[in-house]
C-alpha cells in the first residue's frame, strides 16, 4: 500500500516537473522567408555576386520619395542629408525626384568631393555640424574660393565665430554664417538670444568677412517624448510647438535688435527624419527641412512618425555552411542537449561576413550564437529547422543606420521590380 502510494506521488511529481520544464522550454521562433525575400533570394542565387551586398529597392525608395514630397508642401524647402545617403548616384536620383538643390553636409571629405562635382558645386550647401578651424583651413586649400564662399558654415559659439572671423580676414574672404540654436535638444549651440545678440554684434561690425544667413534648430528629442496616456503623435506635436516657440524667440529678438541683418530671406532650418512631417501645419518660422534616413528606413527609424515609410535597403549575406545542431568547442559532450532544450538551436549557419550593424530580417528566428562570439569573416547564426536555409541561400538584414553601412560596403545593388538592375558606388568619409 505504501509502495503503491509512493509510486503515485512519484509519477505526479515527474509529470509536474515535465510540464513545468515543457512550459519553460523556449518556443520555436523560426519561420521561412516572407514572399518578398523568397523572391530576392532566388534573384540573388540566379544573378547575384556570391558575396555580402547592400540591396536598394528603387520601387520602395520611390514610394518614400512620394510620401516625403506630400509631407513637405510649399513654401517649405527640402534639404537632403548627405551623410545618410552617401552615394553621388543616389543623391542625383533624389535631387531629380524632389527637385531640390539643397544639401546638408556633415563631413569635410564629402564637402570637398561635392564642391569638385560641377552639378553639386552650385547647390545650396549647409554644414550639419560646426567644423574645427583646421577643417575649415583644409577645405579652403582643396576648393576654389568662389565655391568656398557660398557655403553656409554652422557656428555654435562666439569663440568659433571669432576663429572664423580671423580666418576670413587672413584670406580676405567672406564667410556665410548660420547659427546653431538650442531649441530643446541640449546638444550645444546658443542657449538664448542674449548669446546670439553678441554674435550679431560681431557680424554686423565685420561685413567684409562675415554674413549672417540664418539659424539651424534641431529637435530629434521630441520624437522620444515620454507619454503615459494619450496619443504619441499629439504629444510630439505639442513638443514641436514648444521647440518652434523657442526658435521664434531667437528670430524675434535678433530682428528687433539687428534689423539690418534680418532684412533678407533667411535660411531657417529645422526638422529631421523623425519629425519632418510635423512642419506642414502651424509652422510660422522654419522654412527649410532636412531629411535623409527616412528615405531608406534603417531600423533606428522605426518610429510612430514614420509608419508611412517603407524599408528600402537591406544587407544580403550568403550562407556558406549548414550544420545540424549546435556544437560548442570544449562542450562537445553535452552539445546534444542544446537543441533538445531550445528548438532554435537545431541548426547552425555560417554566413559570408558577419557582425553587421544590422538586425536579422528574414528568415525570422535567426540569432547570434553568444558562446561562439561575433565574427566579421564568417558570421555564426542559429535557428530552428523551420528557417529552412541551405548553402548558397541568403540571410537578409536591415541595417540600424544607413551612412556607416553603405560606406563600409562600398556599393549598393539596385533592385527594380525585384530584379537586379545595376549598381551605385558609395563614398567614404
Amino acid at each position: 500500500m505504501l509502495k503503491s502510494r509512493f509510486f503515485r506521488i512519484l509519477i505526479v511529481f515527474l509529470v509536474t516537473v515535465f510540464a513545468f520544464v515543457f512550459f519553460l522550454r523556449p518556443k520555436d521562433d523560426g519561420s521561412p522567408y516572407q514572399e518578398y525575400f523568397a523572391k530576392l533570394n532566388q534573384e540573388l542565387k540566379n544573378n547575384g555576386f556570391g558575396k555580402p551586398v547592400i540591396l536598394l529597392d528603387l520601387d520602395r525608395l520611390d514610394e518614400n520619395l512620394s510620401t516625403l514630397s506630400k509631407n513637405i508642401p510649399s513654401p517649405l524647402h527640402y534639404r537632403i542629408v548627405v551623410k545618410s545617403l552617401p552615394s553621388l548616384d543616389l543623391l542625383r536620383y533624389i535631387t531629380k525626384a524632389t527637385k531640390t538643390n539643397r544639401l546638408m553636409v556633415f563631413h569635410s571629405g564629402d564637402l570637398v568631393m561635392l564642391l569638385g562635382e560641377d552639378e553639386f558645386s552650385s547647390f545650396d550647401i549647409l554644414l550639419g555640424k560646426p567644423m574645427p578651424l583646421r577643417a575649415l583651413e583644409d577645405i579652403f586649400k582643396k576648393t576654389k574660393v568662389d565655391k568656398f564662399q557660398k557655403i553656409h558654415w554652422l557656428v555654435d559659439t562666439e569663440t568659433r565665430l571669432n576663429q572664423y572671423l580671423e580666418f576670413g580676414k587672413s584670406k580676405n574672404i567672406k564667410l556665410h554664417i548660420v547659427l546653431e540654436i538650442d531649441v530643446g535638444l541640449h546638444r550645444g549651440g546658443f542657449q538664448n538670444s542674449d548669446e546670439t545678440n553678441k554674435t550679431f554684434s560681431l557680424i554686423q561690425k565685420n561685413p567684409n568677412n562675415l554674413e549672417f544667413d540664418g539659424f539651424m534648430g534641431y529637435e530629434p528629442h521630441v520624437a522620444s517624448v515620454p507619454i503615459l496616456l494619450g496619443d504619441k503623435n499629439d504629444a510630439i506635436t505639442k513638443e514641436i510647438q514648444l521647440s518652434l516657440s523657442k526658435y521664434e524667440e531667437f528670430v524675434a529678438s535678433g530682428k528687433k535688435s539687428f534689423p539690418v541683418l534680418f532684412d533678407k530671406e533667411l535660411l531657417l532650418n529645422g526638422g529631421g527624419s523623425k519629425t519632418y512631417r510635423f512642419y506642414q501645419k502651424n509652422n510660422h518660422v522654419v522654412n527649410d527641412v532636412s531629411v535623409g534616413s527616412a528615405l531608406v528606413m534603417p531600423t533606428d527609424f522605426d518610429v510612430s512618425t514614420l509608419t508611412e515609410h517603407k524599408p528600402a535597403f537591406f544587407i544580403a549575406a550568403p550562407v556558406l555552411k549548414r550544420l545540424e545542431g549546435t556544437t560548442i568547442p570544449f562542450l562537445e559532450s553535452i552539445s546534444f542537449i542544446f537543441p533538445l532544450w531550445n528548438p532554435n538551436l537545431q541548426v547552425t549557419y555560417f554566413t559570408y561576413g558577419g557582425a553587421y550593424l544590422a538586425k536579422k530580417e528574414s528568415p525570422q528566428g535567426l540569432f547570434d550564437n553568444g558562446l561562439y562570439g561575433a565574427s566579421t569573416n564568417q558570421g555564426i547564426l542559429n535557428g530552428s529547422r523551420a528557417t529552412g536555409l541551405q548553402p548558397d541561400d541568403y540571410v537578409f538584414f536591415r541595417p540600424t543606420q544607413s551612412e556607416k553601412v553603405m560606406a563600409e560596403m562600398g556599393e549598393v545593388i539596385l533592385l527594380r521590380k525585384g530584379k537586379i538592375s545595376g549598381t551605385w558606388k558609395c563614398f567614404i568619409n
